[in-house]
């Protein structure tokens, strides 16, 4: 799985959250115990549930960092890639969008971040400027790709 830098610093920075709440929760369950009979404790119950959650989202996010390949900013935007810009021109009515390719964690089609995943990043993906490609969507659409720029630019 591509991941932007911020991404997967995001990914490691909620996976030691998740570690240090643990602890927390294992006091939590120690002072339940210590109210006596177990089958009827419903604090302890709580807190069990609460660490099972927990240890769920920690085996989620270690399996996502490991699998993760950090996508550096790129050197040549001769194609388009993760972490890049891209104008794009709707074939039929001309209109222009702009669009930033993220990933699946950092995308958000409301504020033009979108993943190459998407039915738009899957058909731009790789492509050039000058490229006509089509989107395969509820109701397809083919694009142009105008151009290919930096993040910071």
């Amino acid at each position: 799985m591509k991941l932007t830098r911020e991404s997967f610093d995001k990914l490691i920075k909620q996976l030691n959250e998740a570690m240090e709440y643990n602890k927390v929760l294992i006091v939590e369950i120690e002072e339940a115990r210590k109210q006596g009979d177990l089958s009827e404790n419903a604090d302890y119950s709580a807190a069990m549930d609460k660490k099972r959650q927990n240890d769920a989202l920690i085996d989620t996010l270690r399996k996502q960092v490991e699998q993760a390949e950090v996508a550096e900013e790129p050197t040549d935007y001769s194609k388009v890639t993760i972490n890049c810009r891209v104008e794009l021109e709707k074939v039929k009515d001309k209109t222009h969008k702009v669009y930033i390719i993220g990933d699946s964690i950092s995308a958000n089609p409301d504020e033009g971040i979108i993943s190459e995943f998407s039915p738009i990043g899957k058909a731009i993906i790789n492509r050039k400027v000058g490229e006509t490609v089509n989107v395969e969507a509820k109701n397809p659409y083919a694009v142009t790709i105008l151009s290919i720029t930096p993040l910071n630019q």
